[in-house]
């Protein structure tokens, strides 16, 4: 499997799309997904240019957030492709973050038994992460990413242009997955972003680091495509972020700002294995802090998270496989951790109560 084949980092690319078609040899007809604010800064520009350059192109828009990622609203998908004679090789196009990324990618993977799936990520995370592998789903009421596939894009064209209309909160919040990604893989990238931390919407640096995490993505995705091994060192800090997400209701944090939570939950429990020193621990929670990510939770108790903890889709033989650093550039998956030290370490993160 080679998963950088299938991706396109171009400054301008979404706004030759008809190109993309063609190269695939997919049809000149195209549905594209996006949800209300990215169809708005967006979509309107590109489906004209789709139409301008011969294709036929559909489009819908969802709306924004978390509650959109949902059994409910890939129904209202399927709906709309079969009352408007969507065929099985007419690609669907996903424009816009995760949410859009996953839901889109889902109704692909599950109509007329799948068809083409084209991603243009418009958001860091999205760009950086769940446009790359193939793994797209929708959540449940229980959990996060509970029912999904496998179903790689045939192209993911990834346009660092895009992210210029980011809200800063966002951007911070995204700032998260990059993070994540130079603590267990990348300690150069670790310092570099220590370096720029005061200047992260340069767009120089967005598409350096752009660039680098979805170099270093690909190469996990190949080494374990099916998400068996390897592939779960991707889950750093997703342990706590799927449990604050899954128990204070979608929308209550920003998946980035879950994950940076969950990222010092994982470093403390992995300077208590002994896994990670103290210093490294600090040197992450500072990064985080100075980008202006949060480090505490104040919207669920700690038993409540670790019920949510046993209904996560990482749960093997009922034990929580955890995400441990071993320094910055270097973690590993498969940890067991006794549940006394979690509880201890999820009370130590809590904000306090007044």
């Amino acid at each position: 499997m080679d998963t950088m084949a299938q991706i396109q980092i171009e400054r301008g690319a979404s706004g030759r799309l008809a190109r993309v078609l063609d190269q695939e040899g997919l049809p000149p007809r195209a549905w594209v997904i996006a949800d209300r604010t990215v169809m708005r800064l967006h979509g309107e520009r590109i489906v004209a240019g789709l139409a301008r350059d011969g294709v036929a192109v559909t489009s819908r828009a969802v709306a924004p957030g978390e509650p959109s990622k949902s059994v409910a609203a890939a129904g209202e998908l399927w709906r709309w492709l079969a009352e408007r004679g969507a065929e099985r090789g007419d690609p669907i196009i996903a424009l816009g973050g995760g949410v859009v990324g996953d839901l889109a990618g889902f109704v692909a993977a599950t109509y007329l038994r799948g068809v083409p799936l084209i991603q243009v990520p418009t958001t860091l995370l999205a760009q950086i992460d769940s446009s790359v592998g193939g793994k797209v789903g929708v959540d449940l009421a229980s959990g996060k990413n509970l029912v999904g596939a496998f179903y790689p894009a045939r192209r993911s064209v990834i346009d660092p242009d895009l992210l210029a209309t980011l809200p800063r909160a966002q951007l911070v919040a995204d700032y998260a997955e990059v993070i994540k990604t130079a603590v267990i893989l990348d300690a150069d990238m670790f310092e570099l972003i220590e370096r720029h931390a005061d200047a992260i919407d340069d767009p120089a640096l967005l598409e350096d680091l752009v660039t680098r995490c979805v170099r270093w993505k690909a190469r996990v995705v190949d080494e374990d495509p099916h998400d068996r091994g390897a592939r779960a060192v991707l889950n750093y800090g997703h342990t706590i972020a799927h449990a604050l997400e899954t128990v204070g209701g979608y929308g209550t944090y920003r998946h980035g700002e879950a994950v940076a939570i969950g990222m010092r939950g994982a470093a403390a429990i992995s300077v208590r294995a002994g896994n990670m020193t103290p210093a490294d621990a600090d040197r992450q929670r500072a990064l985080l802090r100075r980008v202006g990510l949060p480090q505490t939770y104040a919207t669920a108790a700690p038993d409540e998270l670790l019920g949510a903890m046993q209904r996560d889709k990482k749960v093997r033989g009922g034990r929580v496989q955890w995400v441990l650093a071993e320094r910055i550039g270097a973690a590993s998956p498969g940890h067991h951790v006794d549940p006394t030290i979690v509880r201890d370490v999820l009370h130590q993160i809590r904000a306090p109560t007044a």
